[in-house]
Parts: C-alpha cells; sequence; structure tokens
C-alpha cells in the first residue's frame, strides 16, 4: 500500500539552484469551489495569479485576490531569519532560500522546511474542502525554541486584475487571535478577511508596497507591475515539537483550525486514492489527487446545487467542452461515479437547442455556445459513464437530452450547424466563429476555422448516433432512424481517407475545398464503439500520428513540415494565438491517441506513453500536468499549470468504453 507520507515529489535544494529556479517551481492548492492558493516555492510572487487566498465569492467563478502573502520571520537567539522571497523591479531579493531545505509533496498538502541554525522548521498549507480557507500549520520538529513574524499581505481585486497602491482602504482591527480586516474597495463591495494563529498577538499595519514586479507577465506582454497591503504582523513562538496553526479566511476561525484542516485533508487524500484503487501505484495516487482539484460546485438554473469542472489553474473557470473531455478520466477512473453523474446532469440544464454553453455565463454575461463538439461530447461521456457506473437510470434521464440533439442538429441549429442530407455528415458553418476546440481567435480572425466538416465532430456525431441505438431498447423506443443516419454517415465516412490510406482529411467541405493538414483530430475516428474505417487503415493511420505528431509532452496539433506550422508557444497573447494550435503539442491529446491504441489491441503502448509525465510532476507546479508545450524540442510548457484534460488524458485507461 502507498504511503503518501513518503511522497512521490521530494524534492531539496539542488531542485533550486537560484533563486530564479525557485521561482519557477510552483505549487497549487483549492477548495472544491473554484477558489485556490497558488505560490512559488520560494515565495517571490511571479503571476497576478499568486496568492495564499484566492476566494470563489460566486461559486465556481467570482474569484477574488484577498490574500497575496504570508512572510515568515524567525527569531531564535536574538537574530532575525527572513524566510521569504520578493520580486522587485529592481531585482530578486531571496533570503529565505539559504535556509530552504525540502519542498514536498504530502498527499495534496504542500509542505516546505528550513533549516535555521539547530532549528528546523516545517511549514503546512492546504485549502480547507468547501470553504474560502487557508490553513498553515507550523511545527519546530528540531532544535531550538523559535520565535515566529507571519506578515501579512492583503489585496481585494479580481484575480486576474493588478492593482496600484491605495486603491482600497482596509479597515484592521484585533480580534481572537489575530486580525480583523474589512476591505473596502473602490467599487463600494467590501470583504471581510481573517487572519488568525494559534497563541499569537498581532499588531495592525496598513502600509502598501507597489513595486511587485512580475516576470511571467511581462513575457506575456502583460502588465507586470502590482500592489499589496500589509495588514500586520502575527507574532508566536514554538517550543520543540509545537505546533501553530494559521489561517486566512473570509470567516472567524477557532483555535485548532489550522491542524484540523490539515487533519480532513489528509484523509480526504487517502480515501480517494483507495476509491481508486491506485495504493499501490505512486504516479497513478498523484494523478488521482491532482484530478480532484479540478471538481468543484456548481449553482443551477433551478437553484440546485450540481457539480463542474475547472478546465484548469489558475485563469479557467468551468467550461462544457472541457469538462466532458476531461470527465471519463477525473472521475470514472477514480472511481467517483455519482460525480460523473451529477456533472453530466449538471450540463443538460444549460442545453439550449441542442446546444451546451461552451463557458457558464456569469450574470449580466452572454451565452456562448460556439461548441459543435460539446453535446457530442456528452453522449460519449454520458455512454461511459453509463457503461462504467451501471447507472441505467442516468441513461433514462439523459436519453431524451440525446435526442433532443439528434433532432436540432438535423434540423439544423444556430452556428450553421446542420446534417448535410447528401451524405449524413455534420457541418457547421458559422464564418468569424470557432466551434471546434481549435478555438484560437485574435481580433476578428479565427486562427483555425476549420469551417465544413471537422473529422472528429463526424466521429462524435457517429458515436451520439451509436448511443441512441444502444440505449433506444432499454427506453423502449424505435431506433431505426438513427440506424438509418448511422449507415448513411458511416459509409460517407470513406470521404475522409487519403489515397495513401495514412491519413484522414481535418475537414471536408470547407470554402477551400478539403483540409489535407496533418492534426491528431483524425484519431477519434479509431474509437472502439463503431468502426467509421478499416483497420488496416486505423493502423497505418495511428502510426503515423505516433511518428509526426508525438512529443514527451503530448501530441503537436499540426505537423512539422506543413505550411503555418510554428514550433514555439510564447510571447504576447496574438503571437501565442497563432501557435495554439498550429505545431503546439497538448497533453490532452494523449487521450485519443490512447483510445486508438487500446482499440487497435496495443494498450501496453499507451502506458508507455503517459508514465513520459512522470518527471514533468516534478517540475512547474508540482503534482498537476500543463496545459500546453512547445512543438519543437526541446519543449518548454506552457498556458495553465494546472490542465484538467490533461490529468484526465493521463489516467484514461478506457474504462466504460465498449467494445465494437
Amino acid at each position: 500500500m502507498t504511503d503518501i507520507s513518503n511522497p512521490f515529489i521530494d524534492l531539496g535544494p539542488s531542485a533550486w539552484p537560484n533563486a530564479q529556479s525557485a521561482a519557477k517551481l510552483e505549487w497549487l492548492s483549492t477548495n472544491a469551489l473554484g477558489g485556490y492558493a497558488f505560490a512559488t516555492v520560494s515565495g517571490a510572487l511571479q503571476r497576478r495569479w499568486h496568492g495564499v487566498l484566492i476566494a470563489a465569492t460566486d461559486p465556481p467563478a467570482g474569484r477574488t485576490m484577498l490574500v497575496s502573502k504570508v512572510e515568515i520571520t524567525a527569531i531564535t537567539k536574538g537574530a532575525r531569519t527572513p524566510l521569504s522571497a520578493n520580486q522587485w523591479s529592481s531585482g530578486m531579493d531571496a533570503p529565505g532560500l539559504a535556509s530552504l531545505s525540502r519542498v514536498w509533496l504530502d498527499g495534496s498538502i504542500v509542505v516546505r522546511e528550513w533549516k535555521i541554525g539547530a532549528a528546523h522548521l516545517q511549514e503546512r498549507i492546504s485549502m480547507a474542502h468547501g470553504r474560502n480557507t487557508t490553513a498553515i500549520t507550523l511545527t519546530l520538529i528540531g532544535g531550538d525554541a523559535l520565535e515566529l513574524e507571519l506578515k501579512c499581505m492583503v489585496n481585494h481585486r479580481p484575480h486576474d486584475q493588478l492593482i496600484k497602491p491605495n486603491s482600497f482602504t482596509p479597515r484592521i482591527q484585533a480580534c481572537e487571535r489575530g486580525l480583523h480586516v474589512c476591505i473596502d474597495h473602490a467599487s463600494g463591495e467590501g470583504k471581510d478577511v481573517f487572519l488568525q494563529a494559534d497563541g499569537a498577538s498581532a499588531v495592525a499595519d496598513g502600509e502598501w508596497y507597489g513595486d511587485y514586479f512580475l516576470p511571467v507577465e511581462q513575457a506575456c506582454g502583460y502588465d507586470c507591475v502590482d500592489a499589496h497591503c500589509c495588514a500586520g504582523i502575527l507574532k508566536i513562538s514554538l517550543n520543540l515539537g509545537e505546533t501553530r496553526g494559521f489561517t486566512a479566511s473570509t470567516r472567524a476561525e477557532p483555535t485548532g483550525e489550522g491542524a484540523r484542516i490539515m487533519t480532513a485533508t489528509a484523509a480526504r487524500d487517502q480515501s480517494f486514492i483507495a476509491l481508486a484503487k491506485a495504493q499501490d501505484n505512486a504516479f497513478r495516487a498523484r494523478l488521482v489527487l491532482a484530478a480532484d482539484q479540478f471538481i468543484v460546485e456548481r449553482p443551477l438554473p433551478n437553484g440546485a446545487r450540481g457539480t463542474s469542472i475547472i478546465a484548469g489553474y489558475p485563469w479557467f473557470a468551468d467550461w462544457g467542452r472541457d469538462a466532458l473531455i476531461s470527465l471519463p478520466g477525473l472521475c470514472l477512473e477514480t472511481g467517483r461515479f455519482d460525480e460523473a453523474a451529477s456533472i453530466l446532469r449538471s450540463l443538460a440544464h444549460f442545453m439550449k437547442d441542442g446546444l451546451l454553453p461552451n463557458r457558464f455565463p456569469s450574470p449580466g454575461e452572454p451565452w456562448l455556445d460556439n461548441s459543435v463538439d460539446a453535446p457530442l461530447l456528452l453522449a460519449s461521456a454520458a455512454r461511459r459513464t453509463v457503461n462504467a457506473s451501471g447507472d441505467f437510470t442516468l441513461a433514462r434521464d439523459l436519453f431524451p437530452t440525446l435526442v433532443n440533439i439528434f433532432n436540432a442538429f438535423t434540423k439544423g441549429t444556430r452556428h450553421g450547424i446542420r446534417v448535410d442530407p447528401a451524405d449524413g455528415l455534420l457541418m457547421a458553418t458559422d464564418p468569424g466563429t470557432q466551434l471546434t476546440w481549435m478555438d484560437a481567435k485574435v481580433g476578428a480572425t479565427v486562427i483555425t476555422p476549420r469551417m465544413g466538416k471537422p473529422v472528429e465532430i463526424n466521429a462524435l456525431w457517429c458515436g451520439l448516433l451509436a448511443t441512441l441505438i444502444e440505449w433506444a431498447p432499454q427506453q423502449k423506443q424505435d431506433a431505426s432512424v438513427w440506424s438509418t443516419a448511422l449507415a448513411k454517415a458511416q459509409k460517407s465516412f470513406a470521404r475522409y481517407i487519403n489515397d495513401n490510406q495514412d491519413q484522414l482529411a481535418d475537414t471536408l467541405d470547407s470554402p477551400q475545398g478539403v483540409d489535407t493538414l496533418q492534426r491528431p483530430n483524425q484519431l477519434f475516428a479509431v474509437q472502439p464503439l463503431v468502426q467509421l474505417i478499416p483497420i488496416a487503415v486505423a493502423q497505418k493511420i495511428v502510426a503515423r500520428v505516433e511518428k509526426d505528431l508525438l512529443t514527451p509532452y503530448g501530441l503537436r496539433t499540426l505537423e512539422k513540415n506543413s505550411p503555418g506550422y510554428v514550433g514555439r508557444y510564447g510571447g504576447r497573447v496574438e503571437v501565442r494565438d497563432q501557435a495554439y494550435h498550429n505545431g503546439t503539442a497538448w497533453p490532452w491529446l494523449i487521450a485519443p491517441l490512447g483510445c486508438a491504441l487500446r482499440t487497435l489491441g496495443n494498450a501496453k503502448r499507451v502506458d508507455e506513453i503517459q508514465k513520459q509525465f512522470q518527471e514533468h510532476l516534478r517540475h512547474g507546479c508540482l503534482g498537476q500536468v500543463c496545459e500546453v508545450a512547445d512543438g519543437d524540442l526541446p519543449q518548454n510548457a506552457g498556458g495553465c499549470v494546472g490542465q484538467a484534460w490533461s490529468v484526465a488524458a493521463l489516467l484514461d485507461q478506457g474504462i466504460g468504453e465498449k467494445s465494437r
């Protein structure tokens, strides 16, 4: 049995030979509401998103930076030792690195340790499940007694925006074991923040610091100087073996709550690992805990509470397409069948005219349903969930939704989405609108428009039809109309096969004709549910995709020799978007590759590819999997530091897939 206290991720000073390398190692903790804590190993702020408490004020959205930093200074025998780091416009100041001896993950708990003379201090960090509370415990595990000062920096801004000094006036007053900060924002909104530590005395402050330089933001072409306000300093003492808990929260917390949060977090971690049967596989156990960070609550239109999936941290919210691609890996492979069903039912609540929202709208925001694949992915995820869980009630509940998708697409719905009666294939033709997962857009220009009949869309369309046929007898429905539609589309699918029978066209019947660029979308056609292409052709396609597109970080979105290939992902947003789906490698594409390999009887190869990511989990954001990476070698990770469908792809072993 895997003991998660014997960690898969355990780093020492050799992992951060200098302050810059320590600032590139990050950690993440989440609260199942969309809130998060996110920082560097050194403690130096590098992004606008770095903070100790980013609260989800309107779960899973409304994320607000409330506490940016807690800087610790250790005092022993009159000597002061800062354990912090700061990136200023003038340069990096990282005195704490000289004492930092170990950084590791105890399950999902982030642990840092310092050696201060003879003293050995351990810090543990975790958000509380279901609350906007971040807990820190400090334990003296060796050496002489310490006095600790905790300098607490607060803010009140959307997590994606920067602020200038004196942008708000905090009202700071003493409370039990700490400080109560009421942050009065210029907008008129106020927010209560409680900064409390066991056995603490507190000194209020209110001074602003306005020169936090954020190099990651600068590299992306964004504003890069931020400001934070010092609420005050909490002072505590530690004797050998003692633990003091600190909480940063939107509510007052009782004495000892920091330690209780750590205990509860460890118990949750162990329960998820056991549920996923990952006790004997440290790599898989780590992915199981990474998966948990994306599953959140989502309010439904009827006032009930549903479940959703955050697409990626720190900046994405919950999106329809991303949630459905991620669901099999995050939920089915981890044994969380009830949450999978809740996610599917939650999404079904938001369907309009056969379409699902690409992004859930906040009050006052427009409805964005530019996603031809999301409804089809709902069918795929629903079928796999029913097959994996045996929950035929879910099939009964979702069957009318799938019928509505079929009817809407057959009749025609928004964005020019309709079935072509000539060949039975699904087309999407809305000029200026990005409708597939390759959805980058710069101004009014869609970078990869893919108008016409994209290959993965029609593979998913056939999957929807096959699911309706499979479920029809249980629902006492006549499946003849879906059988006829599937036969027609299946026959027409041969149009995608090239003359060499080793590649499928990416799009048929586009304004430019047939798009023959070598992209990974064709892998969706090699699936267990329905045979769309001959096995011999499928084998050649998969072999060529591995040869031309597979990298250590996933699949390139475009073959290197293709016109328009961009091998580096970086720079300003308009530059990044040109590369986003034109060469950039995506870990999540291992999922359709894995499905194709398993369909062809090569499941062992899937495991080999997934294990390539073991080292990645020890770099970047510890324990997480990145969104994208450069197409060219050597590859640098980019995009979100933790991406739901990337983690899902590494977990996905095909549970719920049914052989034809």
